[in-house]
């Protein structure tokens, strides 16, 4: 008998400290939000701007480019002949400064860029790109390589003036 008691008491003693733990997070959690628990749980972070219209962006042209395809259906050789316009956020809400950091470096940057969209093309087959939905995904993968590359989020859109998709033979 002496041990179940003893065994009982242990048990209701980590329960208590459970209890006590858990009530002492809840109070810290609402101490560090300032007590405002209706936005509780939800990421904190800069305001997120509606879509940035044409006159708050600078576009940066990469030129035009020929890239092989990856290989289709029936190993047929595709090609594609583009050219990439790149969109840079020029937003009033943008560091001026920053901006034109990056914007020089970018400048000075053409040929990593250019190398980042090759990279990409490379990967998709006519298939995927010849549709509307196709090239605007390449365009979406091509802008978050270049973030990614340029570590920055001031690169906001890839745009195609021209697109060319040729069929290659076998």
């Amino acid at each position: 008998m002496d041990k179940s008691k003893m065994m009982m008491a242990i048990i209701i003693a980590l329960l208590v400290l459970l209890l006590g733990t858990v009530v002492g997070v809840g109070f810290y959690l609402i101490s560090v939000s300032g007590g405002d628990t209706a936005n509780f749980g939800e990421p904190q972070g800069p305001v997120v701007q509606g879509p940035v219209m044409p006159e708050h962006m600078r576009t940066v042209s990469l030129g035009s480019m020929t890239a092989n395809l990856a290989l289709g259906p029936n190993n047929r050789s595709d090609n594609l002949v583009l050219e990439v316009e790149v969109g840079i956020n020029a937003h009033e809400s943008v560091d001026a400064s920053e901006l034109e950091q990056f914007y020089g470096v970018f400048n000075r940057s053409i040929p990593i860029a250019r190398s980042e969209v090759l990279n990409v093309l490379v990967t998709r087959t006519y298939d995927e790109i010849r549709t509307y939905e196709g090239r605007q995904e390449t365009a979406e993968i091509m802008k978050y390589r270049l973030q990614e590359a340029f570590g920055s989020n001031l690169i906001i859109s890839v745009h195609f003036p021209e697109w060319h998709a040729v069929r290659g033979g076998r």
